[in-house]
């Protein structure tokens, strides 16, 4: 893992230090997808500021969160199932198998 670094971006014309191990590049990627889902937010409504379309983004992304958490532990689950299953067709093959 890397030092903590100072990464700054700009995101609707606005400057953040972002404090962070990551790759820069990569934080600069985030930053340009968070200022990209802004202005999509922004642009259905002249009226929204940006620390409103901000908050609107975070939970977008929240919510695309917690959904991909939900589809982890299911395939989790399911790979559960199916490695029970076959375990219990090995068991039966070497039942059945002289």
């Amino acid at each position: 893992m890397s030092l903590p670094q100072t990464v700054e971006v700009i995101i609707n014309g606005r400057k953040f230090n972002i404090k962070t191990d990551k790759d820069p590049e990569y934080v600069k990627g985030l930053a340009r997808k968070i200022e990209s889902m802004v202005e999509r937010i922004k642009s259905g409504n002249s009226r929204v500021t940006f620390d409103k379309a901000l908050v609107v983004a975070c939970f977008y992304l929240l919510d695309e969160n917690e959904s991909l958490k939900k589809q982890i532990r299911e395939l989790g689950d399911e790979i559960k199932r199916l490695e029970e299953g076959a375990k219990l067709l090995v068991n039966n093959q070497k039942k059945i198998a002289p």
